[in-house]
């Protein structure tokens, strides 16, 4: 990887030079003290300078994305991280004794586990339809925070 950036807190954008072979790129978002998956662009595998970009969704404060690639040999390279601040507000949600819904204060990523660790709903949006969950105590994760709720 030649460079990365951040365009308009939308956009992760990156060049490579000297591909060897047309493999996938994986990139990846630390939250929530972890490397997630954000996406997967198909690499060119041309030698010279190629231009690639996936849509992204920073969470407040300061972010860190990567690209990954694995070789026909199944291991991992890694670009340099790429930090950014995003100019994104921070996000809250509501309430914290659940009935049917989680309503966040603006559209986020976010997962939600139960008691043992077992990650029951995740994806992004503004409402968490938690209906189906079954009463108890659940972990959630959004924009750069964790948090737990209870569900009614």
């Amino acid at each position: 990887v030649a460079s990365m950036n951040i365009d308009n807190d939308k956009t992760f954008k990156w060049t490579t030079k000297g591909e060897a072979g047309s493999l996938p790129f994986i990139v990846e978002q630390y939250r929530w003290n972890k490397w997630i998956k954000i996406g997967t662009v198909e690499g060119k595998g041309t030698s010279g300078i190629n231009s690639y970009s996936i849509d992204v969704h920073p969470h407040s404060g300061n972010n860190k994305f990567r690209v990954k690639q694995i070789d026909f040999s199944k291991k991992p390279h890694y670009s340099e991280e790429l930090t950014y601040k995003a100019k994104v507000p921070p996000v809250s949600f509501s309430p914290k004794k659940v009935e049917n819904e989680i309503t966040f204060t603006m559209p986020t990523l976010y997962e939600i586990y139960d008691y043992y660790g077992n990650i029951v709903k995740k994806g992004f949006g503004e409402k968490i339809d938690c209906s189906v969950l079954k009463k108890g105590d659940y972990f959630l994760n959004f924009d750069n925070q964790m948090e737990t709720f209870k569900k009614k």
